[in-house]
């Protein structure tokens, strides 16, 4: 919102007010026309002409010729006029506002001024001129006349009418005809019926619009003196905007639209690609192994022993040692199950012969392979990949035999990590979480708070009536929110919030006064208040007679910029600004449904501390008007408003966010251990305090990484606080999983061999289950710190800061799991081993070997085994994922950026009822300014040719692309040409005789006494006499009882241009607009995108200025410039890696790190397809998510896949089968279910932000990740593991 330069000014009086009617009867009238006689001449007070029934026209002298010169310039060569010096005078002060709502089009301007001139002035006015209705003063004689005819020819009324129909006023931009027509549709006939039928003035004037240039006696005005819009007038033309007649450079709006028309059929046409390739890669293995079957029988025909038939047959690729296929039925041609003779990729030479061929058969796949009739070098990838187990054992080992040095460099670690907490602080800035410190828009905020000033903040009461009501006045009805009652009760409450007392301080001394330093008199009155209270003068007392405050109100709705209207800080109470709720098209104010008040205070550093106390004074005090006045519906915000309820929503969520985290932990502690039946079982093998220790070496991970992050003064965002211990809790509650149960395996199986199992085998049940593990721990901690430190890559702070303490987070969450955890493991087994209970330690009892839990059991007895039980379930589950990615995939150009500012809300915050009025009933936007500096970074001459041209003037000016944007339907958001502090102080100021006056060198302002003093001399002038001028508009301060000067720039421009030194040029300038309502995020961006489209295309067509647009919302949405790349380019770079690493720490096995890339691609594929679906928006908050969602996958596939490389089951099923078998289990009951029991609490949250972005997206992370992990990637990798 901008307080300082939204005037609406409208057109009030485009003549002494000419009423105008279309007539076309006959007209007869006794009156007689009396040739070279004037029956118009002098004025009889209230700008009223007197009649004169036979007077002699006036000779011009100088001093008449001067204000001819200004008043009626087409009059000047006359050698008679009918108009007095009193009334050109009078008509020279109306030209005054007429000239900032027409003059911009110099024709229309013309028009305007030789109509009127006619009327008063033209010796022959008694030809198209009848008196109607005229009073006769008794006291001077005199008679007024109040009603007249004015006679004018069809052309020339359809021509001055398109004259001026686009013009637009040189303030707030609108349409000037609009204004006197009181509503958008504003067609030639309603505006000659509207243009004088208003309560501005006593005269009225019925127009009829003659087709011929004779009616009777009458010779109508003709439109010898009229110029159309096109044409050049007095050196000047009309602009495109204003002209209908030159056509402007057509924009061309992009459509972004997805046209799902397309991309359809091109998603069902991918689904059935992949569907027929799936299948026929099935069928393809079915004949496969029937070609296999029939060439075995075929060589048993031709005499050979069944023996050796069976040893010379090659093994298709599906076949197991025992006979199975990959799909666990038996092969038909091993009969009895007999085990294969040869690997299946030892072709059957025709060259050998069958003896040659026969050897001994093995005892077992690995002997086989030693005794193969080929001799081959083992792989480079099976050495490799026993190095990983080696690492782990000799880890293990040193780990126990150097416990106590291990913890005290894991202490001192932890210690060193956590000391930069003393410089640790959180951020809530926007401009810190969005824009990185060489951002654009970061910059130009800097550079515009620098050149113009933070000036002022905003607070705001918004009443409405709960139950509409009308109000009859004057013959009309009016909206409840006139009636006296309403209006008394909303100016009660403004007085009692300027009144407001904070520590001895008051609303006068914290507002934002526009005059500043100009003007001291009236402290309180000074405050940039906005309301339609400053109509009346902020006089209570005038409430009491409805007749004539409803009338007051009309005027000023209309015509703001009248000396009248203008509040008490000088400046306009615009519209709408202080009126909502009424039709934007048709422009009926008094239909107004929204009262609104704006407080502004001053923006400086030095009064923020009492600002911000009297602003939270303001909120208790309306809190508490809301319960009083029930009949009210108050909504209202202030500048701390929104940062203050999403801090609320913050406290009041930390009950559910922690006691999400204790149900993890809870749950953590109760799972870990296997299940027994009797009790005392149960509890000894429990591993409820093992899990309280693997919980807390997550949270010192945590706190570790925030600590090394502080050291580096990088502030923590919310965002960290609230998903990095979700992303290490899932990561590394994992791995305690793997490692916990590694162990339980271990010592099932020596139970069930019968082994002795005490204390002194611990060293050896630790070395063998870290052997087992510590490949898969180090291969997906790897990944994710890899894929997590590539994206600090990003040019967004907070997610650069999510990545660092993802990154080091992850680190000494694998830091200590592979150390302390280790030890803790030893302490739990010496417990365990002993016979000693978990938590009751004291207490003993017989170890046996444990009962598996329930998902354990289910994944290994019965997902494992009916999963991949034929080759059509593998088959059915990749056409199914296969599309199912695919059609997110498509969905993916429907994303929706943004954040809506509600969605941070508590569900019971009183912002949102103002946020919704704001929405809904609001007809202005923010605030917005167009900079512009020298491209050299010299000062600016700005009346230099050139340069002025480039600003004001040439057809693609920053004024007009302005403008012309303004008109294209997609460009909504963008509202007129807005305000140029040059067009107004050259077209208006300068050119007005009260404006500019000046005692010598000393400027004499419009409200002070200006008898010492003279109109500054206008001819011949310098470029530092131009400059002078200029600074002197924009200190004089406007008056507002209609005897001089109301234009004075000092409150609507006291900061729009930053003089050199020299003050013979401009550093910077600015001129001011606004844009429409923006009620979504979409529409911030939008705006932003569509402000940044006009000043590219100056820049593009200038060579001297150098232009950029700024709003106080711009920083904060620069982000969804690049957020789409920033999305791809951070999960491309992130997924990359992961391959990278996977491959190398998988041995080099290509096949397998392109399995874990396709897993996780598919997660975050459909990750984002699901947000279109759950409309969850692309933001910094659910970047990071998805960041996080390929953190997860990551974890879920690279274990998976790493138990299938080195898996010694044969055959893609069996290996996938028993990959599923061991680290399933795991996976569900670790991550899946953890998270599961710590999102779902999240539901229950007050703010929005959560349930969206925490609950729906953590929750369909983990479905998305678990299904891939255990439905998908088995499926696959039985089917093209290999």
């Amino acid at each position: 919102m901008n307080l300082t330069n939204r005037p609406l000014l409208q057109l009030i009086v485009l003549s002494v007010c000419l009423v105008v009617s279309v007539y076309t009867a006959d007209y007869t009238d006794n009156y007689k026309h009396v040739p070279g006689q004037c029956i118009l001449q002098n004025s009889c007070g209230s700008s009223l002409p007197c009649a004169q029934n036979t007077s002699d026209p006036i000779t011009p002298d100088e001093d008449h010729i001067a204000l001819l010169k200004t008043a009626c310039p087409m009059y000047v060569d006359a050698e008679n006029v009918c108009c007095a010096k009193d009334q050109l005078e009078d008509f020279i002060k109306q030209l005054d506002v007429v000239k900032n709502i027409i003059g911009g089009c110099e024709a229309c301007y013309w028009d305007f001024q030789a109509i009127e001139c006619a009327f008063f002035c033209d010796v022959n006015q008694h030809q198209f001129i009848q008196i109607t209705n005229a009073t006769l003063n008794e006291t001077d004689s005199k008679t007024t006349v109040i009603g007249v005819r004015y006679f004018i020819t069809k052309d020339a009324a359809k021509r001055i009418y398109n004259a001026c129909k686009n013009v637009r006023d040189s303030i707030s931009g609108g349409i000037g005809i609009v204004y006197v027509c009181g509503s958008a549709d504003c067609d030639q006939d309603t505006f000659y019926l509207k243009l004088g039928d208003n309560a501005y003035t006593e005269l009225k004037i019925e127009f009829v619009i003659a087709d011929t240039s004779t009616v009777d006696y009458v010779k109508p005005y003709t439109d010898k003196d009229i110029y159309d819009c096109k044409d050049t007038v007095n050196g000047k033309t009309c602009s495109c905007m204003d002209c209908e007649e030159k056509i402007c450079p057509i924009i061309v709006d992009e459509d972004t639209t997805v046209n799902w028309h397309y991309t359809l059929p091109i998603g069902l046409a991918l689904c059935l690609v992949w569907m027929i390739v799936v299948l026929v890669l099935t069928f393809r293995h079915k004949s496969k192994s029937a070609s296999n079957n029939t060439e075995i029988k075929s060589v048993g025909a031709g005499g050979l022993d069944n023996k050796a038939a069976e040893l010379t047959s090659p093994v298709s690729i599906h076949e197991t040692p025992n006979g199975q296929n990959d799909y666990g039925t038996s092969s038909p041609t091993r009969p009895n199950g007999a085990s294969p003779t040869r690997p299946n990729d030892v072709p059957l030479s025709p060259s050998l012969s069958v003896a040659s061929t026969i050897s001994p058969l093995p005892n077992s796949p690995t002997e086989y392979e030693n005794k193969s009739l080929i001799t081959k070098r083992e792989p480079l990838y099976q050495c490799w990949l026993r190095l990983g187990p080696r690492i782990g054992e000799a880890w293990s080992n040193m780990v126990y035999d150097y416990w106590y040095l291990v913890l005290l460099i894991c202490f001192i670690l932890t210690a060193l990590c956590c000391g930069g907490w003393y410089n640790f602080r959180i951020t809530t800035d926007p401009v810190e979480l969005w824009t990185s410190e060489d951002s654009v828009s970061r910059m130009q905020k800097i550079d515009y708070d620098s050149q113009f000033g933070t000036t002022y903040r905003t607070c705001q009461l918004v009443v409405k009536e709960k139950s509409p009501s009308t109000f009859g006045v004057n013959n009309k009805i009016v909206n409840g929110v006139f009636n006296p009652d309403f209006l008394k009760q909303v100016y009660d409450m403004m007085v009692d919030i300027e009144s407001l007392n904070v520590g001895n301080v008051t609303y006068s001394d914290l507002c934002y006064k526009p005059l500043g330093e100009f003007n001291k008199t009236h402290p309180k009155e000074d405050c940039a208040t906005l309301s339609v209270f400053q109509w009346i003068d902020n006089n209570r007392s005038v409430l009491d007679n409805p007749a004539d405050y409803i009338k007051r109100m009309e005027l000023c709705a209309e015509a703001t910029a009248l000396p009248e209207c203008l509040a008490s800080f000088r400046g306009p109470s615009a519209t709408n600004i202080v009126l909502g709720g009424y039709d934007a098209v048709k422009l009926n104010y008094m239909d107004s449904t929204t009262l609104p008040v704006t407080f502004a205070l001053d923006g400086s550093a030095a009064k923020l501390e009492n600002i911000l106390k009297w602003e939270t004074a303001m909120k208790d005090y309306l809190l508490e008007q809301m319960g009083r006045r029930p009949d009210l519906k108050i909504a209202f915000s202030t500048d701390r408003a929104l940062e203050d309820e999403i801090d609320r929503a913050s406290h009041a969520d930390i009950f559910t966010i922690v006691l999400s985290y204790i149900l993890m932990f809870v749950y953590v502690g109760v799972t870990l251990g296997d299940m027994d039946c009797s009790v005392k079982g149960c509890l000894l093998n429990s591993k409820a305090l093992l899990g309280v220790g693997g919980v807390v070496i997550v949270l010192v991970s945590v706190v570790s990484a925030l600590g090394v992050t502080s050291y580096a003064g990088l502030p923590t965002t919310l965002i960290v606080i609230e998903v990095i211990p979700f992303l290490i809790l899932a990561v590394g509650v994992d791995n305690v999983y793997i490692m916990v149960q590694g162990i339980q395996r271990i010592i099932c199986e020596k139970i069930e061999r019968e082994e002795t199992l005490n204390t002194s085998a611990i060293r050896g049940m630790l070395s063998s289950m870290m052997r087992d593990v510590f490949p898969s721990m180090i291969l997906s901690s790897l990944c994710q710190m890899v894929a997590f430190a590539l994206g600090s890559l990003s040019f967004m702070p907070s997610v650069q800061n999510f990545a660092y303490n993802a990154t080091i987070a992850l680190l000494m969450n694998f830091i200590l799991q592979t150390t302390v955890f280790l030890i803790l493991i030893r302490v739990d087994l010496m417990r365990q081993l002993n016979g000693r209970l978990d938590i009751l330690c004291c207490i003993k009892a017989e170890l046996n070997k444990p009962d598996r839990g329930p998902v354990r059991w289910f994944i290994e007895e019965f997902w494992a085994k009916y999963l991949l039980i034929n080759k059509w379930i593998p088959a059915f589950i990749l056409i199914f994922f296969g599309c199912f990615t695919i059609a997110n995939v498509m969905l993916i150009p429907d994303l929706k950026l943004g954040l809506e500012p509600t969605m941070a809300l508590p569900s019971d915050s009183y912002l949102l009822d103002y946020y919704h009025i704001a929405y809904t009933d609001y007809r202005i936007g923010p605030g917005m300014s167009f900079v512009f500096k020298s491209r050299d970074g010299s000062p600016l001459d700005v009346y230099e040719e050139r340069t002025y041209g480039e600003l004001i003037s040439n057809q693609n000016s920053l004024l007009k692309t302005i403008g012309k944007y303004g008109e294209s339907p997609s460009y909504q958001y963008i509202i007129g040409e807005g305000g140029s502090f040059i067009k107004y102080f050259s077209d208006s100021w300068l050119d007005s005789e009260p404006c500019c006056w000046n005692n010598g060198d000393e400027f004499c302002p419009s409200i002070k006494d200006r008898t010492d003093c003279s109109a500054c001399p206008q001819s011949n002038m310098t470029t530092d006499t131009k400059y002078k001028y200029l600074q002197w508009f924009i200190s004089d301060i406007p008056r507002t009882d209609g005897s001089g000067c109301s234009k004075g720039g000092a409150v609507s421009y006291a900061n729009s241009a930053k003089f050199s030194p020299s003050n013979r040029s401009v550093i910077s300038g600015r001129f001011t607009s606004s844009h429409g309502v923006l009620s979504t995020s979409h529409a911030f961006i939008t705006a932003r995108q569509q402000a940044l489209v006009i000043a590219d295309e100056v820049n593009s067509n200038s060579k001297i200025i150098e232009v950029y647009a700024y709003s106080s919302f711009y920083p904060y949405y620069e982000q969804y410039d690049t957020i789409v790349r920033e999305c791809a380019v951070n999960l491309a770079v992130t997924i990359v890696a992961t391959f990278l690493v996977a491959l190398v720490m998988l041995g080099f096995q290509l096949h397998a790190a392109l399995c874990v890339m396709l897993s996780v691609t598919m997660c975050a594929a459909d990750m984002i397809g699901s947000m279109v679906y759950l409309n969850i928006p692309l933001n910094a908050i659910s970047l990071v998510n998805l960041l996080l969602s390929v953190g997860i996958a990551v974890e879920f596939s690279a274990n998976i896949v790493q138990a299938y490389t080195t898996s010694k089951e044969v055959g893609r099923t069996n290996k996938a089968r028993h990959a599923l078998r061991k680290t399933g289990p795991a996976i569900v009951s670790g991550i899946a279910m953890t998270n599961f029991v710590g999102v779902i609490v999240l539901a229950a949250a007050k703010s929005q932000l959560f349930v969206v972005f925490y609950f729906r997206m953590f929750f369909t992370i983990n479905v998305l990740c678990v299904a891939h992990t255990i439905v998908f990637l088995p499926a696959f990798l039985a089917f093209l593991g290999d």
